[in-house]
């Protein structure tokens, strides 16, 4: 499905990620889909049909009946992800914890939200439309919080506080 659409000249993205497989005999590193059951396309929905019609390919997702957009920011976070694949672990979607700007290191630029793993911290990317996350482990020291608005804030009754926040001042 991947090569069919490169090669209709749709700009698509599979990332992919090095698993170690268990056979009854043997084991083997095999690459396979950092999201499984999803590929990305780039495109302004003009050669929707020409998607749709490529063997293997379901549906785009949707948002209340709209093709969802991943915005390019998160797109680019996925490949930079992807090019060091031995930081690399498939998570589960997480709605909670503290959000992070990763501040050095490859991954600089990359927000997601903290978690511990065997005692090791990982940032969590979350791509929201898909439903989907990676982590990356990274060291304390390379990462800065990003501030939080105040839950009142987001329902339209602003505090000083977040409305200083909010206007810069």
């Amino acid at each position: 499905m991947f090569a069919q659409l490169q090669d209709e000249k749709i700009e698509a993205f599979l990332p992919l990620q090095t698993t170690i497989r268990q056979w009854s005999d043997r084991k083997k590193k095999v690459m396979e889909p950092l999201f499984r059951g999803y590929l990305f396309v780039k495109t302004d929905l003009r050669n929707r049909l020409d998607i749709l019609q490529t063997d293997g390919v379901v549906n785009f997702v949707n948002t209340r009946g709209k093709p969802a957009a991943i915005p390019d920011r998160q797109i680019d976070w996925v490949k930079t992800v992807v090019a060091h694949p031995g930081t690399v672990s498939r998570e589960q979607y997480l709605n909670v914890g503290e959000r992070v700007r990763i501040v050095r290191g490859p991954f600089s630029g990359i927000e997601g939200i903290v978690i511990r793993h065997k005692g090791v911290m990982r940032i969590v990317l979350s791509l929201e439309v898909i439903f989907q996350a990676v982590s990356v482990e990274v060291s304390e020291t390379m990462v800065e919080r990003i501030p939080v608005v105040p839950t009142r804030a987001l329902r339209g009754e602003r505090t000083a506080e977040a409305q200083s926040k909010l206007s810069g001042y």
